[in-house]
């Protein structure tokens, strides 16, 4: 296993992202600090992978690891196998390969997510994770 260490002091803003994405109804600001990257989601009403992302991602699913925390908003993931759940404002979640998701109601998904956001809204990445 390897070990990861932070090794030097880092901040950043995403109001001055390292890079912006705007694939459809979707926004997503990256930023990395020392090795990692982190992302700001925001998801707006009507977004839903298999019709926003899964055109460009030319996957049956979404193939990205996720682990996040909830600002505002809700989204609800669909397993493969048939799994489903709610994630809600303050929530943190762990999502693997191999899922749908949509946001619920009529407010914004809003995140932060630490692992999977390096690719996240790049066409074509079939959930592979690249650096920013």
């Amino acid at each position: 296993m390897t070990a990861n260490f932070i090794r030097a002091l880092a901040v950043k803003s995403f109001d001055i992202p390292d890079k912006k994405r705007r694939p459809d109804k979707a926004e997503f600001d990256l930023v990395t600090v020392d090795d990692y990257s982190v992302a700001r989601l925001i998801l707006e009403p009507g977004w839903h992978w298999s019709e926003s992302a899964k055109p460009t991602e030319m996957t049956e699913y979404c193939e990205h690891n996720h682990i996040g925390f909830c600002v505002s908003g809700s989204l609800e993931i669909e397993t493969s196998d048939g799994v489903r759940s709610i994630i809600h404002a303050n929530d943190t979640y762990a999502l693997p390969p191999g899922h749908d998701e949509w946001v619920v109601g009529t407010e914004p998904f809003v995140a932060v997510e630490f692992l999977g956001t390096a690719s996240l809204g790049r066409p074509r990445s079939r959930g592979m994770h690249a650096l920013i």
